[in-house]
């Protein structure tokens, strides 16, 4: 039940009025049932997982905070690890396996030939959400209250933040429950935030996804060119894509009285690596942070120690996102441009990052964003014999690289025979074309941006709230009802 679809409209108008006509008794017991239906529509087998995968988190979590401190917060992070890994990696792990040995056991493993596994809608997200509970009561156990189960089960159950993150933390969610109605201010965000959700999809990603998904797919069948820009494109997609899946998920918490943390602060404004992933996916990039890079050692370790420590949360942060070589090769690349970066700066003491003259500023953001698209063309690739194909076209496919086939092995007749039927150079590798779609794109990507990176700018307009939200609210119905593409699912959600 993605959330730009009739059902979750449904189902959310009536969660809605049902939620603040009730007593503060039973909001909670409320937001439960609303969050194991919600599952229950993806699958009724998957949400009895779900809730034995619950029980057993809380159980640790008990024991943790009564004192059981170090084996039960070591079975948690072992359980929640191991079910994420068989649902998850069983494929991936066995296919390596069958890439080492070349054994035919494994790979029929591999290909699903044995057993069939389906994806457990959230699994990646709710996982870490436990690992996180779980190991923040081991370190400040002495600071916070036992959660009753019920409120555990509703900090794992919240339906907004289900799909795709962010990725809550105790001290985000649990003063919101005191909210016994709804404020003036929370709804006028929520119903800015909604919009925003809506137009960055439906009119930004989706058709930028149009663009870049047959290049993906087909990739020797373009230019170097096309490969390099369908990099770029990525940018605009990924990121409105993923933001406009937030700012639905953060306004769904807000009409519901819930503030959530925000995941994006205009990353590709960013000059440096460190910087971007800072600004990107936030609360992902501090689960990594605090339970994978400082655990491993973070940069007290000695200076090649941290080089390793940053390559290896990034790759494991890669292959969080999919069993794939892909995004192992994704998360390896940041990693190592990550050590350099520190390498460079903090060992050879170069400035790499420019304060004030704004032309630098400017150029070395371009050069970040060029960084960001070459890791999106492996992170978006559909395979991994697709992502080699896609690196060896950026150098190989020019416009005649067929037809340069063709004529080198004695096919020019057919060069020839073709131009004779038709207007165009036969032979020709395709190329992106839609200029005038992705110029608009652009430019909306640019707003949102200076939104994220200046929001202060839009202090001014608070108190227009009312009328802006109804006239905006117009605007937004209008576009989207003629300006819409057929469009796919939101990419993190298949994460």
């Amino acid at each position: 039940m993605l959330f730009n679809t009739i059902p979750f409209l449904i189902f959310f108008t009536t969660v809605y009025f049902i939620y603040w006509n009730i007593g503060k008794k039973l909001k909670i017991d409320f937001l439960i049932l609303a969050g194991a239906a919600f599952y229950f529509y993806y699958s009724p087998l998957f949400l009895l997982h779900f809730l034995f995968v619950i029980c057993i988190n809380f159980f640790f979590y008990y024991q943790i905070y009564n004192g059981n401190k170090s084996l039960f917060v070591k079975l948690a992070v072992i359980f929640n690890l191991v079910n994420l890994g068989f649902f998850k990696y069983f494929y991936f792990f066995t296919g390596v396996l069958s890439d080492i040995t070349g054994s035919l056991f494994f790979q029929n493993a591999s290909e699903g030939r044995w057993i069939h596994i389906t994806l457990p809608l959230a699994i990646s997200f709710y996982s870490f959400q436990m690992i996180a509970c779980a190991v923040d009561t081991y370190r400040n156990k002495e600071t916070e209250e036992l959660l009753s189960f019920k409120k555990y089960l509703l900090f794992v159950l919240f339906f907004p933040v289900l799909i795709a993150g962010p990725i809550m933390r105790k001290k985000d969610f649990f003063p919101n429950l005191e909210r016994e109605v709804p404020q003036k201010d929370d709804v006028y965000k929520a119903c800015f935030l909604m919009m925003s959700g809506l137009i960055k999809k439906i009119l930004l990603a989706d058709p930028i996804a149009s663009i870049v998904n047959p290049i993906f797919a087909s990739p020797n069948e373009y230019t170097s060119f096309s490969l390099f820009m369908v990099g770029i494109l990525s940018i605009i997609q990924m990121y409105a894509d993923f933001s406009g899946l937030t700012d639905l998920a953060r306004s769904i918490a807000y009409f519901l009285g819930f503030q959530i943390p925000e995941n994006f602060y205009a990353p590709f404004f960013s000059t440096s690596g460190r910087e971007f992933w800072k600004k990107w996916h936030v609360t992902l990039s501090n689960w990594l942070m605090d339970y994978i890079y400082f655990p491993l050692g973070g940069s007290r370790a000695g200076e090649w120690r941290t080089y390793l420590n940053l390559t290896i949360t990034m790759s494991l942060g890669g292959i969080w996102h999919g069993a794939d070589y892909t995004f192992l090769v994704w998360g390896f690349y940041w990693g190592i441009i990550l050590s350099l970066e520190r390498y460079l700066e903090k060992t050879k003491g170069y400035n790499l990052t420019p304060q004030v003259n704004p032309f630098l500023i400017v150029l070395k953001a371009m050069f970040i964003n060029v960084l960001i698209a070459i890791s999106l063309l492996m992170f978006r690739s559909t395979n991994t014999p697709a992502m080699i194909d896609l690196f060896f076209g950026l150098v190989t496919n020019s416009v005649d690289y067929l037809s340069g086939l063709l004529a080198v092995n004695g096919g020019e007749w057919m060069i020839q025979g073709m131009e004779l039927v038709q207007s165009e150079k036969p032979f020709q590798l395709n190329t992106v074309k839609s200029y005038e779609s992705v110029t608009y794109a652009f430019i909306a990507f640019l707003l949102f941006h200076y939104v994220q990176y200046k929001p202060e700018s839009l202090d001014r307009f608070k108190k227009y709230s009312f009328p802006l939200v109804l006239i905006f609210g117009v605007i937004t119905i209008f576009l989207l009802t003629t300006l819409s593409h057929d469009g796919d699912g939101f990419i993190y959600t298949t994460f």
